[in-house]
Formats: C-alpha cells, sequence, structure tokens
C-alpha cells in the first residue's frame, strides 16, 4: 500500500488521539475553574443558635429519612414499582385489621429499595434473632410492651423454675444492675409455641414482620416460620379472630426455594416487589430535603435565606455532582447517601458555617474499600498485554483460561497488528512481539501477586500452561490502568473487548 494510504487509515486513530487530549485539557480546565462553594465567613453570634438548630434538625433527618417522590424517570408509564407494592401490602394489611384474615407475602427487593416500613406492630431481624427461641421470646416481649399483658401461665406463677424475673436465658434482664429496672414478664419455655396460636385472638390484629426472612429459612426444622404460617392458613375472616399478617422482607430472590416443603405449602405465594430510584436526581433532590429540614427555634428570615443559598451552592459544585454520581452508580441505597452526609454536617461551626466541598469528598472516600491491586498501571508491558487478553476471554464467555489461550490471544492480536501496522508521525505504534519465554515469566508474576488465581488443585499430570485460572482483576480495573500507560496500541486492542 501507498503512504497516502497509511496516511488516510491512520487518519481515525490520530483523530481520537486528539478527541482524548481535548477532553483531558478540557476537564484539566475545569477542575482549575471550578469555583468553591461561597465562604461568608464566621458567622454572626446572634445566628449561632440558629447554626446549632439547623444541625440538629439535619441529623434528625438523617436519622428518619424523608420520603422523596422519584418523578424523574419519566420513561416509566403507569404507577412505579414501590407505589403498586405499597398498594398491594396495604390491601393485604387492610383485609387483615378490618375483616381479621390471616395473610403472608415476602417482600423482595435490594438494600434501600424502601422495603422497611415503620407502622408495624411485631418486628423480627435475622440478624438479630439467631434462633427459633430468641425470636419467639421477642416475639412475646413485644406483644406484652404493646398490649399491657403478661402471658405468663397461672400455673407457673408460683413455681420459681419457671419465674421469667429468675430465667437465666431471659436476655432482658440485668443481673449485673444492683437497682434493675422491671423486668418483662416472658412465658415458659414449654409454652413459647403455644403463644403463636394464640395471637389472633389478641384485642387487635397482629403484623408481624421478619426482616432478614432467608436467614429464618437456615434455623433448625424451620419451625417459627412453619408455626407461624400454619397459624396465618388457620386464621379465618369472621371466625372471631382480630386477624394475623406475616410479612418477610428480604434481598434474596431465591428466598422461596429456602423453604421446606411443609412450610412452603403453608406460605400464600404472595411475592411483592421493591425496586431502588432509577435516576440520580432523586438522591440530590433526597440530599436537598435532608439539608434544608425546618429548624424548631424562631429566626428571622436572614438564616433561612442564608442557609438555603449554601446547600444550593454545595450541591451545584462539580466535585459534588461526580461524588454522588460515582457513589449512585455502585450502590443506590439511601443509607450510603446518610453515611456521606453526616461527616459534613458535623463539622459545621460558627468559623465554618457551609458545608465543606473537601470534607464531602473526602468522606466518599472513606466509605469505599480500597482497590485491591493499585499498582497495575506499573506492571511491565507483557503482564498487561495478558490482563488485556483475560479481559477478552470474559468478554467472550471463558471466564477460566489458561496461559496458553491467553499466548494464543496475544499472537494474533500481534499478528493483526504487523499485517495493518497503524502510524502516527512517522512511527510505527504497533503491537510489541514478546517470547514466550517472557509471556510465560509475566503469567507467573500475575500468579504470585495473585491477580490470577488457580481455580483448580495442582496435578502433576497437568503442566503450568494448561493449568486453569481466573482474573481477580475486573475489568473497570483493567481500563484505568491501560489508559494510565497510555500505549496507543494497547487502548485499541482493549478497546476490542
Amino acid at each position: 500500500m501507498c503512504g497516502n494510504c497509511n496516511a488516510v487509515e491512520a487518519l481515525p486513530s490520530w483523530l481520537s488521539c486528539l478527541s482524548l487530549w481535548q477532553d483531558a485539557a478540557w476537564r484539566s480546565t475545569a477542575d482549575a475553574q471550578e469555583a468553591p462553594t461561597r465562604d461568608p465567613g464566621p458567622l454572626p453570634p446572634h445566628l449561632h443558635t440558629c447554626l446549632r438548630a439547623q444541625q440538629r434538625a439535619i441529623l434528625k433527618s438523617l436519622r428518619h429519612i424523608p420520603d422523596t417522590a422519584d418523578d424523574h424517570d419519566a420513561d416509566d408509564v403507569g404507577p412505579s414499582t414501590n407505589t403498586m407494592a405499597f398498594e398491594q401490602l396495604r390491601d393485604l394489611l387492610n383485609g387483615t385489621v378490618t375483616r381479621g384474615e390471616g395473610n403472608s407475602c415476602l417482600l423482595i427487593g435490594p438494600r434501600g429499595s424502601g422495603k422497611t416500613r415503620r407502622p408495624i406492630i411485631v418486628r423480627l431481624s435475622g440478624h438479630a434473632q439467631q434462633n427459633d427461641r430468641l425470636a419467639i421470646r421477642e416475639i412475646a416481649r413485644q406483644l406484652t410492651q404493646q398490649t399491657g399483658s403478661s402471658f405468663l401461665l397461672e400455673e407457673d406463677e408460683d413455681k420459681p423454675a419457671n419465674d421469667p424475673f429468675t430465667d437465666p436465658e431471659n436476655p432482658f434482664l440485668d443481673t449485673s444492675d444492683p437497682d434493675p429496672a422491671p423486668a418483662i414478664a416472658l412465658p415458659a419455655p414449654a409454652h413459647l409455641l403455644a403463644l403463636i396460636s394464640m395471637i389472633p385472638t389478641l384485642p387487635r390484629a397482629t403484623v408481624v414482620v421478619i426482616d432478614a426472612f432467608d436467614k429464618f429459612a437456615t434455623h433448625a426444622r424451620q419451625s417459627l416460620l412453619y408455626c407461624l404460617l400454619d397459624t396465618v392458613q388457620s386464621c379465618r375472616a369472621g371466625k372471631g379472630n382480630k386477624g394475623l399478617a406475616v410479612i418477610g422482607v428480604t434481598t434474596r430472590v431465591d428466598t422461596i426455594n429456602l423453604l421446606e416443603k411443609r412450610v412452603k405449602s403453608r406460605f400464600s405465594g404472595r411475592i411483592l416487589r421493591t425496586a431502588c430510584p432509577g435516576r440520580l436526581q432523586y438522591w440530590i433532590d433526597v440530599a436537598r430535603t435532608i439539608l434544608t429540614a425546618p429548624i424548631d427555634v424562631d429566626a428571622s428570615d436572614e438564616w433561612p435565606t442564608r442557609w438555603a443559598t449554601s446547600v444550593e451552592d454545595f450541591l451545584r459544585q462539580d466535585t459534588v455532582t461526580e461524588s454522588l454520581r460515582v457513589s449512585y452508580a455502585l450502590t443506590r441505597d439511601v443509607d450510603t447517601l446518610r453515611r456521606m452526609l453526616t461527616l459534613s454536617v458535623l463539622e459545621l461551626s460558627p468559623t465554618a458555617p457551609s458545608l465543606s466541598v473537601s470534607r464531602f469528598a473526602a468522606t466518599i472516600v472513606a466509605q469505599r474499600c480500597p482497590s485491591r491491586f493499585p499498582f497495575l498501571d506499573t506492571l511491565p508491558y507483557p503482564a498487561i498485554c495478558l490482563l488485556i487478553a483475560a479481559t477478552h476471554a470474559q468478554t467472550s464467555g471463558h471466564d477460566h483460561f489458561t496461559f496458553e489461550m491467553l499466548h494464543e490471544a496475544f499472537r494474533d492480536q500481534v499478528r493483526t497488528s504487523q499485517s495493518a501496522p497503524v502510524q502516527f508521525e512517522g512511527g510505527s505504534i504497533g503491537m510489541v512481539r514478546c517470547s514466550r519465554e517472557v509471556l510465560i515469566g509475566a503469567f507467573e508474576r500475575l500468579v504470585s501477586i495473585r491477580v490470577f488465581v488457580a481455580v483448580v488443585p495442582p496435578s502433576i499430570s497437568t503442566t503450568r500452561e494448561f493449568v486453569l485460572h481466573r482474573c481477580a482483576v475486573d475489568r473497570f480495573e483493567v481500563k484505568k490502568a491501560v489508559e494510565a500507560i497510555g500505549q496507543t496500541s494497547l487502548k485499541k486492542w482493549f478497546s476490542k473487548a
């Protein structure tokens, strides 16, 4: 081919490099020109009380995240997923409370998708009640608190062995306190299971919410779930019952498959699903609502205007927006946003009355796990080539690979690069050929630093070139390393994946 043809073929690559350079220059200029949050200076003494009141209001709002409508998904037609789940749950509970029905359902959704609701009568958690005995005692404790009645049977009151106030397994007694508060009477262990069958006969309907429902499926024989769901199934409207509803809350979509056959047969089969907000703007709206929580002291118009302006300046910063965007891409749990804002709010003071962008960015960095392999961009050329080849293997559906597979992929890329060389400013920037011995050395180094991990035990019948491995580095980290190295040939090869 003539030189002009090579120049024409290299034009898209040259334009791509120019575009990347311009983009990097624009970002650098934008970062340098980013306006800091307006700092009005120390707060006047007459506004110190308002600042402290604002801190208290924000921290209270952070403890109980306010409900904020997610109206930014214009692609949705009709009610949102959470709205439909709420209406279905409301209808189910309405049947339990007003008609005395026995109902059960499973509420499934990722963390931060709005599964947890406050107006619940009895709450259990698989993280706290790690066996059925603790769970049913917690039921007795909460029912005693809310009904004002003791569930201790009369024939046991005269028996010291069954006295709940001397029961060593009573988790609500503090034996180290010389002047303990009045303890809660709990039923004797022999009568714990009988407590569940009497729940529908209580003066009002009962709703049992079981958080981490999947962990209760790991309990021995799933006895508590069986008794609860069996009581729900036998509870019928119009039979003098006040109603019982059991609502399981979990993040696992396969929870129904964890139930034993006898437990599953007593479950209603209702599964309600929730979903996290679909737009970053939801997080920004929640942050704005939290940070502008109304204060509980009398204040002039000077403070609300001053504080609202400060919050808007804070949320408009490119650093804040980008930090929220990256965190939202990793997790949509609003609890993460709560942790990100807390430290910034706690550091407010009369000398620094505005939210700090640098503190907010540092808080986000502290919330994330450090990279396991921060040194990828310092690896030699052969090791980077093997990483790119492993990324291509994963893209092709081969999560496990051998050295021979990566070597073959590297040879094919070198052959392709040499048959159609890329020219830039008169010089070739194609792939560099490496010998097999050099690549084996790079492969063994990646294995030694745990970037490549063997998935099968070593065998004397299998040579090292044919041992299956997997890559412990995800595609995003490899991409960052390739971009940091800056070699066009490596970028072009990686982009093919």
